[in-house]
């Protein structure tokens, strides 16, 4: 089960003039400057896209039936971080917090189908949604926000409501069209006469790129730490776990000096 595809080395052609294409030229010029400019963070995020990648290889040998769509899931929660990570980089904060919310749910439905105490049940439920009317309300009361949480409470309270924390605040940042989302990127200017509203598309302030790069390295941690409750067996022969523990403190190692010179630098400006 492979979850990426390598591309040929080409040297892609230059963008256009027009306005779609300089904002993809922007963006992914924001793309290569911000890893350089946060080297300790992008180092941090590369060895938890590394981490993800030894759980999808050693769980390749798992031949259980039961878990082949937790197995699906847990490569498209690893993709939607992915994504999230790429589009923070680039500017699109906001937009980034929609695929780390979807991270999550995934992780959840993977959890839930993991432990079906009636295998295969929970899989043809999720698998048979689009039959029907009837079948698609079954599949959504199934895979209820509330019920995947539960699962997950029932065998890990303390991650559980760590991953709820940050399931909640994706939506308020921008996974959900919430006032802190949508207004945060905004800047006002004008006089007695005329006041004009911007509204931010690729945003770099430091603040908000910090805090959505440490949500998105949050919700990573989070998320492996529930496919090891999946696969404990093999997260211990991998030394996986001790690689997560390990990230928790790397995690607040890396980005204690950011928020140190930002709170410095907002003070000063006071």
């Amino acid at each position: 089960m492979k979850n990426e595809t390598k591309m040929p080395e080409r040297k892609p052609p230059p963008w256009g003039d027009d306005p779609l294409s300089t904002f993809f030229s922007e963006a992914e010029y924001n793309e290569r400057v911000s890893p350089l400019n946060l080297a300790p963070i992008y180092a941090l995020l590369q060895r938890l896209h590394a981490a993800f990648r030894g759980v999808e290889e050693t769980v390749e040998k798992d031949n259980r039936e039961e878990l082949l769509l937790t197995r699906f899931l847990m490569v498209r929660a690893h993709s939607s971080l992915l994504a999230a990570i790429r589009l923070a980089m680039s500017g699109q904060l906001f937009e980034s917090y929609a695929p780390l919310r979807s991270s999550i749910e995934q992780t959840w439905y993977a959890l839930h189908i993991a432990k079906d105490r009636q295998p295969p049940e929970r899989s043809e439920i999720w698998l048979c949604r689009n039959d029907n009317e009837a079948s698609k309300a079954k599949c959504k009361s199934e895979f209820s926000v509330k019920n995947v949480r539960s699962t997950h409470k029932s065998l890990d309270s303390v991650t559980a409501k760590q991953l709820h924390q940050l399931y909640e605040t994706t939506i308020d940042l921008g996974a959900h069209p919430n006032p802190r989302g949508v207004l945060t990127a905004m800047t006002k200017s004008g006089t007695d006469k005329e006041i004009n509203y911007r509204v931010g598309i690729l945003f770099l302030e430091p603040i908000p790129l910090l805090t959505t790069l440490r949500m998105a390295a949050d919700v990573a941690v989070t998320v492996l730490k529930v496919f090891q409750l999946i696969f404990p067996e093999r997260f211990k022969l991998m030394r996986l776990d001790k690689e997560i523990t390990a990230l928790v403190s790397e995690l607040n190692r890396v980005f204690k000096p950011y928020v140190q010179k930002t709170n410095s630098s907002s003070r000063s400006t006071n």
